[in-house]
């Protein structure tokens, strides 16, 4: 008697697989999670584009595949392909939304469009988004900046995880009361430039990866704040050829000084005057502009009787560099950092140059009193230096 063949035990497992449940019909995942990526996003352009993938899971966190369906809840803000792209309208916020098989996952999409200046006046208050950085035009060939002084901690924005988050307690207020002290002793004001964020959720004196750690309110904080400068900067060229920029800030060091930045080392400012009178020096510092063309010696307009060093002891301020302290020796200093790297006059070309300054708290930072007794001093030693090197300071 013929017996039947036995089954193959491989093509049966096989067969299994390949309907997905052995005899009880194929079965597609059905999504039980589901999440769009990025999940906030900001334009700051009309037509400025940004492109939203779906992410889907069922319940064992299997992929789930398919086309989902995009839409906006406000058109006059953004428009999204059924691919995710999604294309900025106008200022607004929506919402974004993907749906696959019932379920709906949502992202926040804002558009940021910054009215268009054709003329930046004197004295007006030109703000940034949200109010996070400020820019007050002027017309006296110098800039000051504020980066290190703000208050504001947004929620939108995580505190930074690294990198140094303490702020430069009382530098914006500082830095304001200087400004006030230009216009008392001259009758104009200087372009200011500042950073209302706390330290702990932008530096706008780092890089950006280290100043914002990769968010996007903050990313785009630090754009406004840096071309803040730059249009600051411009005005100054354009109305005068050349002029000053100086970053102000608040140190806490033992030493109760004021630190002037030209990125130029401790090791740098130790040297003879006769070696820092190298053109090697000149090339990277961050006056290479003033430095360049100077008749005196650089080391002179570093720490001689006429530099910003030597007019600021002259009103009874201790500083380094200058005449008394020529150089930081051994103790702490800082050299100036990003902002008077990328805005002072590192390159060829560049006509503003840079200097950072740190101040002390002791009678400097700590009260508005001493705001008010040091402000004119400071107003009075760069005018003094400007004439001194540039043959100008106030307009006309």
């Amino acid at each position: 008697m013929l017996r039947p063949p036995r089954p193959d035990p491989v093509a049966a497992l096989a067969l299994c697989v390949l309907l997905a449940g052995c005899g009880e019909g194929a079965t597609e995942p059905v999504a039980t999670r589901i999440g769009v990526s990025p999940e906030e996003a900001l334009l700051v352009r009309a037509g400025d584009a940004v492109k939203f993938t779906v992410n889907a899971s069922d319940a064992e966190g299997r992929r789930v595949t398919g086309a989902a369906a995009w839409e906006v809840d406000d058109p006059s803000v953004a428009t999204v392909t059924q691919n995710g792209r999604a294309s900025a309208v106008g200022s607004g916020v929506t919402t974004v939304s993907a749906t696959i098989g019932g379920l709906t996952g949502r992202a926040r999409l804002e558009v940021y469009i910054p009215e268009v200046v054709e003329e930046y006046l004197p004295g007006e208050d030109y703000w940034g988004r949200l109010g996070y950085t400020q820019y007050v035009p002027g017309r006296l060939p110098l800039v000051l900046s504020a980066g290190h002084g703000g208050s504001l901690r947004p929620s939108e924005i995580a505190t930074r995880t690294y990198g140094t988050t303490g702020s430069d307690r009382n530098t914006l207020e500082l830095t304001l009361t200087v400004r006030a002290a230009l216009v008392e002793l001259t009758g104009y004001a200087p372009h200011v430039v500042l950073s209302h964020l706390h330290r702990s959720r932008l530096d706008p004196n780092r890089e950006i990866v280290e100043a914002a750690q990769g968010n996007i309110y903050a990313e785009h904080a630090w754009g406004e704040y840096h071309e803040m400068v730059r249009i600051a900067r411009r005005q100054v060229e354009l109305a005068s050829g050349s002029g000053l920029y100086l970053d102000m800030h608040g140190h806490a060091h033992t030493i109760q000084r004021v630190e002037l930045g030209y990125l130029l080392t401790s090791e740098d400012l130790n040297l003879a005057d006769v070696n820092l009178n190298s053109l090697s020096y000149v090339a990277r510092s961050s006056i290479r502009d003033l430095g360049r063309d100077s008749p005196i010696p650089f080391s002179a307009l570093l720490r001689g009787p006429t530099s910003l060093g030597g007019y600021l002891e002259a009103e009874g301020v201790r500083v380094v560099p200058s005449p008394s302290d020529p150089s930081p020796g051994a103790d702490p200093y800082w050299r100036g950092g990003y902002s008077t790297r990328i805005h002072g006059s590192v390159e060829d070309g560049e006509v503003v140059s840079g200097v950072q300054l740190e101040h002390h708290w002791d009678g400097l930072r700590d009260t508005e009193e001493s705001h008010a007794a040091y402000a004119p001093k400071l107003a009075r030693s760069v005018r003094a230096f400007m004439l001194a090197h540039y043959g100008f300071f106030e307009p006309g």
